[in-house]
C-alpha cells in the first residue's frame, strides 16, 4: 500500500505532471477535451492552497493525490468539490487510501457532500463507484458545425427573450423541476429563486430563447460561454435549462430551438457547445446523446449520513 501523507512544496511539481498526465491521456481519447495546460498557474494554485492536499508515494514515486474545494450551496449545505485536476490515482486502492484520510478530513469540518468531476471512462469513473460514490450527472460536447440549419414545424418562431419574461423563465423552470422529480431520478433540486433568474435574464452573455406557438411561448433555453476551465475548448457555449412544454414534445420543437441557436452561436465566433444532464433523468439523457452530445465528464457524489 502507499504511504499518504500531506502535499509538501516540493511535490508539486510531480502533481502537476500528474494531472498533464491525465488530462493529455484524456485529450487523446475524446477531441472534446483540450490538452492545454498551463502548468506555471496550476502549480501556483497548488502552493497557494488553503485547503489540504494529500498525496500517495510508492517507494519514490507519486501514484495520486487528492484535494478539494469546499463551495456552500444556497440551501446552506456545504459540499466538498474534487474537480478533475484536483484528483489523481493509479488504481482503486490508492484512491481508497487518499479517500479515507481526506473524506474523514471534510467530514470533521462538517461537509458531508462530497462531489467529484471526474473523467467519463471506465479506468476514472468506476473506483469512484466502487469506493461508494454515484453518478449524478454527465457532460457533453459537440462541434457546431455539427448541426444543420434548423427545421421548424409549421406555427412555431423563436425570439429572444428579455428581463421582462421573468415570470415565463420561472414557469419554465419549474417544469424542469417537475422532470427531475418524477421518477426514476427522484431528484430534489433546489429551487431557482427569482432573484437569480433576474440576474441570468440581465446578463449581457446570456442569451434566453423563447418558441412560440401562434404567439404563445412553448419552450425556452439559456446559452451562454462557458467559463474557462481546465479542459474545456476556447469558444464553448454553454446549454442549460432546455424545456418545451409538454403538450407540444416530440415535434422537434427543441431540436430546432437549439439548431437556430447553434447558427447564430457560429456566427459569433463558437466552435463548441457543451451541457450537462442528469443520468438518471432518462428522457434528457435519450436527447442528449440523439442531439450528438458526446459524454466528457461525469459528475459523483457521497453524501455521507448516518445509516
Amino acid at each position: 500500500m502507499p504511504t499518504i501523507r500531506l502535499l509538501a512544496p516540493s511535490d508539486v511539481a510531480e502533481v502537476v505532471e500528474a494531472v498533464a498526465r491525465d488530462q493529455h491521456v484524456a485529450s487523446q481519447l475524446n477531441p472534446f477535451i483540450d490538452a492545454e495546460l498551463d502548468r506555471g498557474e496550476l502549480g501556483d494554485s497548488y502552493r497557494g492552497r488553503r485547503a489540504p492536499t494529500w498525496i500517495a508515494i510508492d517507494g519514490t514515486r507519486l501514484v495520486g493525490h487528492l484535494t478539494a474545494t469546499t463551495l456552500r450551496r444556497p440551501s446552506g449545505r456545504v459540499s466538498a468539490w474534487v474537480s478533475p485536476d484536483a484528483a489523481s490515482f493509479d488504481g482503486v486502492a490508492t484512491l481508497g487510501s487518499l479517500y479515507a484520510l481526506a473524506g474523514a478530513r471534510w467530514l470533521a469540518d462538517g461537509v458531508e457532500d462530497h462531489e467529484v468531476w471526474t473523467y467519463d471512462r471506465p479506468d476514472a469513473r468506476d473506483p469512484w463507484i466502487e469506493i461508494g460514490f454515484a453518478q449524478r450527472f454527465r457532460r457533453g460536447s459537440l462541434e457546431l458545425s455539427s448541426r444543420g440549419a434548423p427545421s421548424w414545424p409549421p406555427g412555431y418562431r423563436l425570439r429572444d427573450g428579455t428581463r421582462h419574461d421573468l415570470d415565463l423563465a420561472v414557469h419554465f423552470n419549474e417544469l424542469l423541476d417537475v422532470q427531475e422529480v418524477a421518477g426514476p431520478s427522484f431528484a430534489r433540486p433546489e429551487p431557482l429563486e427569482r432573484a437569480e433568474l433576474l440576474e441570468t435574464l440581465e446578463d449581457p452573455d446570456t442569451v434566453y430563447a423563447v418558441v412560440e406557438y401562434r404567439g404563445s411561448p412553448v419552450a425556452q433555453s439559456m446559452t451562454f460561454p462557458l467559463l474557462p476551465v481546465r479542459g474545456a475548448h476556447e469558444r464553448t457555449l454553454h446549454l442549460s435549462a432546455v424545456v418545451v412544454e409538454p403538450s407540444h414534445r416530440g415535434r422537434g420543437i427543441a431540436t430546432a430551438m437549439l439548431d437556430q441557436l447553434a447558427v447564430r452561436a457560429r456566427r459569433q465566433g463558437f466552435q463548441y457547445a457543451d451541457v450537462t444532464w442528469r443520468t438518471a433523468n432518462l428522457a434528457a439523457a435519450s436527447f442528449w446523446r440523439n442531439y450528438g452530445m458526446t459524454p466528457t465528464y461525469v459528475r459523483l457524489q457521497r453524501r455521507v449520513t448516518e445509516d
